[in-house]
């Protein structure tokens, strides 16, 4: 139980500790995701510990992005106190750096408990170590951000309460903006921002505790909303997603951001998409409605036709070309069999769990732990270990070892390929059809551009209004994130 564990040594990593987080940072960074990046790394506190705040959308995987987006100290996380219940999961927990916080939910007795780990966290921090929470608590079902819980400002305050409020407090915000929550080899971008400190609070703290909490939480939610991508009209998400999808390429080309196929660039792209539709929805309900009604008809055609958006930019070629794709893909089939064949248990066999598991943004976490960090690995290792065996050559397995991972990426990427010509197909058969709801969709997104160019072109013009007022201020608020990275 979480009650028998000395929590005085959290962040003190031994050998074996390192040794994971070294192997993890590899499979993370390099393997799981095509591309891993950390805007404003610089912003971190150098020689002191802070307190980490993010928002909260795909469980494991958005601590996994903030353990490797500090540099070389291994942060501490507070998560919920019934997580600990079992003694064997606890201890585990504490292992990988987890400290509980306790709820009234989870017994007024238990409360005090809090007293202890609050100082154990006020010591991690002044010894230079950070501390992790998601003020959320929960997981959102998509990007946007929720409301920030009290028990964040709570740990927040009764931390720097165990040094008699002589702790400057420094909290940093960060966001996690994903191109996709479940593909394998997708891209992740990790935003710090600006440290920010609340000792203004202490003395309205300790006279009025839940006001300061109030006022606390509200800083927090702003700082880390300007970091993110937040498509906060949540009965309306999968058309905002739909807006982002079919007008982020023209954004970064409109506005020369490169690399275009950053995930910096298209995080860029998508908050300005966000938020000037943002203002769009409080300030012009009716364009916004207007692009509201055509975005879902048209995401409702691409999910009938079973097409992607990205077919409608490309341009139509000779159906010889399809057919020329088509015999590449056929010579290709023997490597592509070789390598399902040798990742198919790490590649699904995270599926096992998954299919009991309800909330769909806990998948990717088993996938990455059951299949790509734990199956995918051992698997491996027998396949070397056999091939060494039956070959009577060791370093045929070594080298079996050291190559086995790469097809995994090679039967990911592959398998796309695969997924986009069977898109081109469809497309050429609606097109030899004539069929109508393919040229509706097509009138749809052309529709929609000339919308999204609208509105950002009036937001360019507004924006650089206010430039010139303010003497030389920033006309995008997501130019900024791109100076920063």
């Amino acid at each position: 139980m979480s009650k028998e564990l000395d929590f005085s040594d959290i962040n003190k990593k031994d050998f074996l500790y390192k040794l994971a987080h070294a192997y993890l940072h590899f499979v993370h960074n390099y393997v799981y995701y095509n591309q891993f990046r950390i805007t404003g790394r610089e912003k971190l506190p150098k020689g002191e510990g802070y307190l980490v705040i993010s928002n909260h959308q795909n469980s494991l995987n958005d601590a996994l992005g903030i353990l490797f987006s500090t540099g070389k100290k291994y942060p501490v996380f507070i998560a919920r106190a019934d997580l600990f219940k079992k003694p064997a999961i606890a201890k585990f927990m504490k292992w990988v750096g987890i400290m509980p916080a306790y709820r009234v939910r989870d017994g007024i007795d238990e409360l005090g408990k809090n007293e202890a780990i609050f100082r154990e966290a006020a010591r991690v921090i002044t010894e230079g170590d950070p501390i992790v929470l998601f003020p959320e608590a929960l997981h959102q079902d998509g990007r946007y951000l929720g409301v920030f819980k009290k028990g964040f400002a709570r740990i927040a305050f009764e931390t720097v309460e165990q040094t008699d409020f002589k702790m400057k407090l420094k909290i940093v915000p960060m966001a996690n903006n994903y191109s996709d929550y479940f593909r394998f080899q997708s891209k992740l971008n990790i935003i710090i921002g600006e440290p920010f400190e609340f000792d203004d609070l202490y003395e309205i703290y300790k006279t009025h505790p839940e006001r300061a909490r109030y006022l606390l939480a509200q800083r927090a939610h702003d700082a880390v909303e300007k970091l993110m991508v937040n498509l906060d009209d949540i009965p309306n998400y999968p058309a905002l997603e739909t807006l982002c999808t079919i007008y982020r390429k023209n954004y970064i080309k409109n506005n020369k951001i490169r690399p275009a196929n950053s995930i910096r660039s298209e995080t860029i792209a998508d908050q300005a998409m966000a938020n000037r539709l943002r203002d769009c929805r409080n300030n012009n309900p009716v364009q916004y409605e207007g692009l509201i009604v055509k975005a879902r008809e048209y995401g409702d055609l691409l999910k009938e036709l079973k097409l992607r958006d990205w077919i409608f930019t490309k341009r139509r070629r000779p159906f010889i070309g399809i057919i020329l794709r088509t015999i590449l893909w056929v010579l290709f089939i023997p490597v592509w069999l070789v390598c399902a064949l040798l990742n198919f248990i790490p590649f699904f066999s995270g599926f096992i769990f998954t299919r009991k598991v309800k909330d769909k943004l806990l998948h990717p976490s088993f996938h990455f732990v059951v299949g790509t960090l734990i199956a995918g690995p051992l698997w491996y290792l027998i396949v070397s270990v056999v091939l060494a065996i039956v070959t009577h050559t060791w370093w045929y397995g070594v080298l079996a070892l050291i190559l086995l991972p790469f097809t995994v990426i090679i039967f990911s990427r592959s398998t796309g390929y695969l997924k986009k010509l069977v898109n081109r197909f469809r497309r050429s058969s609606f097109v030899a059809k004539r069929d109508r709801r393919f040229f509706r969709a097509l009138d749809l997104r052309e529709q929609l551009v000339a919308g999204m160019d609208e509105l950002m072109k009036n937001n360019k013009q507004h924006n650089n209004g206010k430039k010139n007022r303010h003497n030389g201020s920033s006309a995008d608020p997501a130019q900024t994130v791109s100076l920063e990275g």
